[in-house]
């Protein structure tokens, strides 16, 4: 990746910054769309994971890894909206082991085969489209809602491929990275473990 290519992903990432600071509740579609990638922490750090593990992969795996998922997701994303069912348990636990297993990923790099990678991603970026779709706010323009999520997570998964690109270089910024990888799967675990607990309370 050569420094024309980094100045440019750089510049859409600094792109949609000031969007993020317009009302992004309620009454308008994009913004909506936009901001509800980043509002979750679990959907920001799997989104972050995509890019950052196309970067260890390399090659053409940093456009098509994250593409894959942004097209399962958009199709996720219009299928939840059609369901009149508002609540889906396996939704949630799914984005939640899409943390867990992307982190674990992140942190073990390139021991699994990218054919692997590409299957789990496009599964998670299905889980994460019913997500956002299930939850198109009810005076939001639906399109403009997708609209809004598909540039939310790509400038996520660009800022990811920043990340991973970056902490690479070396022997040290990569034991960083794994690290990272490994905390991300931490935090999937401590919320299994808590969603797990208000469900069974939901139930009992």
């Amino acid at each position: 990746m050569n420094k024309k290519l980094i100045f440019f992903l750089i510049s859409l990432l600094i792109f949609p910054l000031p969007t993020f600071a317009h009302n992004i509740t309620g009454k308008i579609g994009f913004y909506d769309g936009l901001s509800h990638p980043v509002l979750g922490l679990d959907h920001l750090l799997a989104m972050i994971s995509v890019g950052i593990i196309s970067a260890q992969i390399g090659g053409r795996a940093i456009w098509s890894v994250p593409s894959i998922f942004v097209i399962l997701m958009t199709i996720g994303g219009l299928f939840g909206f059609l369901l009149i069912v508002q609540e889906f348990y396996f939704v949630e636990i799914g984005i939640i082991f899409s943390v867990i297993l992307l982190g674990i990923g992140i942190s073990i790099e390139n021991k699994i085969p990218t054919k692997i990678i590409m299957i789990f991603v496009a599964t998670f970026g299905l889980f994460h489209g019913i997500a956002h779709g299930l939850e198109v706010p009810a005076a939001a323009n639906p399109i403009l809602f997708v609209f809004g999520f598909i540039i939310g997570t790509t400038t996520l998964h660009l800022l990811g491929v920043v990340i991973g690109y970056l902490l690479i270089k070396n022997k040290i910024s990569l034991i960083t990275l794994k690290l990272l990888g490994l905390s991300f799967a931490i935090y999937g675990i401590y919320l299994l473990k808590k969603t797990s607990i208000i469900f069974i309370g939901i139930l009992g």
